[in-house]
């Protein structure tokens, strides 16, 4: 099964690394590149991708390359060889040989959450119900805005599985892990059925592949590929990658928020690094109200609602929520990230210093729309939407 991975950055590239030396070469794995000459200059240098891991360099190659820059939405890719020359570069015209229209099975998104939906849209003639796209970035409401923009009948769906990832860049620490967790499936199949198995003791029961789907179902076509997407994510224990419940692969996710939405507005507003905010009382209050907020907004129904079908609601005390979304756990988590993080440049600095458009949207910006949604003031995650969104708009060479 060819594995299709969107956004060569540094978590694209780690990932990129780590399938390449851990499953077979019989599976392909096809990079999609911006454009043309992105894709090129890539080949020239071998197409082989580097990291960095404990201060050796380690270069894995053998990858196809594939660009989507066609205007029609057709969702041809553009394979892409070395042999192009500069001026076939610039007046490119592809071959009819070498379009690739056959279905996308499995696509990792690791582009920034503000591009995922441009670029499922222009992969959409690709992209089946049998299809498995793992959404693995920063920020909520990625997989929402999917669902109400471009996959609206759950019958052509694809397949998703959320990723919640603490690695934090291509080079390679051994610090960090990736949880992820199935979408529940809407013709009702139970992905988590092994742990509600009663034959063996709670701390016995583990997910199983076969709750997927096996070969000589009926159905065994259409998840397929999901099954083969989550064995190829949990052989990867280089990354630390496990595959856990849905609900509680949501729960680290909005920790990743409330970090994120903390961290990278602020060092973006301020200029600064990770490691210097939280050594004076004004960040560190500002950090306590959107830790409360947070919490205020985790005692609504929203945690209720965020769970999978097959939890039963009834066994959940209302008012009660997860220890780790408390306002004192979301300080210390929060200063634990930054610290580890000192010397790190936010995504959103990033953005801003390269003038691209940032993810505040589906930062703080989901905040603010959830609460909205349940009634809970987020004035302090409004205001830096807004802070973000003015520094965005300051040109470049305006900045002192």
């Amino acid at each position: 099964m060819r594995f299709y991975i969107l956004g060569i950055g540094s978590i694209g590239s780690l990932l990129a690394y780590h399938l390449r030396s851990t499953i077979p070469r019989t599976h392909p794995i096809t990079l999609i590149r911006k454009s043309v000459r992105q894709a090129r200059v890539a080949a020239n240098r071998g197409g082989a991708i580097t990291v960095e891991n404990h201060g050796i360099m380690q270069t894995c190659d053998e990858y196809d390359m594939e660009v989507f820059e066609q205007g029609d939405y057709t969702g041809a890719g553009i394979a892409i060889d070395s042999s192009l020359s500069q001026y076939e570069v610039k007046h490119h015209a592809p071959m009819p040989e070498n379009l690739r229209t056959d279905s996308i099975e499995a696509l990792f998104i690791t582009t920034k959450a503000q591009n995922t939906t441009d670029a499922i849209i222009r992969m959409l003639p690709r992209l089946t119900s049998s299809s498995t796209i793992v959404l693995l970035q920063n920020g909520m409401g990625i997989y929402e805005t999917l669902v109400q923009k471009v996959f609206r009948n759950p019958e052509t769906r694809p397949h998703f599985i959320l990723a919640s990832n603490t690695h934090v860049h291509v080079v390679h620490t051994g610090i960090g892990d990736i949880d992820f967790g199935i979408v529940p499936d809407s013709h009702s199949r139970d992905f988590e059925a092994s742990l509600s198995d009663e034959s063996k003791p709670k701390g016995e029961r583990e997910l199983n592949l076969d709750d997927i789907t096996r070969p000589g179902e009926a159905s065994y076509e259409r998840y397929r590929s999901l099954r083969h997407t989550v064995a190829a994510l949990r052989s990867l224990d280089a990354l630390g990658c496990k595959w856990r419940p849905v609900s509680d692969v949501q729960l680290a996710m909005r920790k990743k928020l409330v970090v994120n939405a903390v961290v990278n507005p602020l060092t973006a507003i301020l200029g600064c690094r990770n490691g210097a905010l939280f050594r004076d009382e004004a960040s560190n209050r500002m950090l306590r109200d959107s830790a409360f907020r947070v919490q205020l907004e985790a005692d609504t129904d929203t945690w209720l609602d965020s769970l999978p079908p097959h939890v039963d609601r009834s066994h959940i005390p209302l008012g009660r929520m997860p220890r780790d979304l408390e306002a004192d756990a979301l300080v210390q988590e929060v200063k634990r990230v930054t610290q580890l993080t000192g010397g790190n440049i936010s995504s959103t600095l990033g953005d801003i210093r390269k003038g691209r458009p940032t993810e505040i949207s589906f930062l703080n910006g989901y905040l603010v729309r959830l609460g909205r949604e349940y009634g809970v003031p987020m004035p302090v995650n409004s205001a830096l939407v807004n802070m973000v969104n003015m520094r965005s708009a300051i040109p470049l060479d305006q900045m002192l």
